[in-house]
């Protein structure tokens, strides 16, 4: 027999192949992967990215950490965050680092 266990006419397939076909079978790639909770861990980092790059904060990199450093030196330097002119995220822990960073305030 080439038909598949669930086909609905069995013996009218020249092949198992050909009966997958006719019942348009597909695969839940992202629902059955193994690698789902990677997925939608870098989903939601990459949606919070866009949404600090919308208030105009620029993270070191995409990952949680990395955005929530931004966040946390934005508030302490009073202004965005930018990590190309910047210096690493992580070193401006207090809101007197903003008078050592550039652009900061005199």
């Amino acid at each position: 027999m080439n038909c598949r266990s669930g086909c609905t006419t069995p013996g009218a397939h020249a092949t198992w192949a050909e009966c997958a076909r006719s019942a348009n079978l597909s695969v839940g790639a992202r629902m059955g992967s193994p690698l789902r909770s990677t997925y939608d861990k870098t989903d939601r980092e990459l949606s919070t990215y866009r949404q600090v790059r919308a208030e105009g904060i620029q993270p070191e990199g995409t990952t949680m950490e990395k955005i929530n450093a931004a966040k946390m030196a934005t508030e302490n330097l009073g202004r965005p965050y930018n990590a190309n002119v910047d210096p690493p995220a992580r070193l401006i822990r207090t809101k007197n680092a903003g008078r050592f960073v550039a652009g900061g305030a005199a």
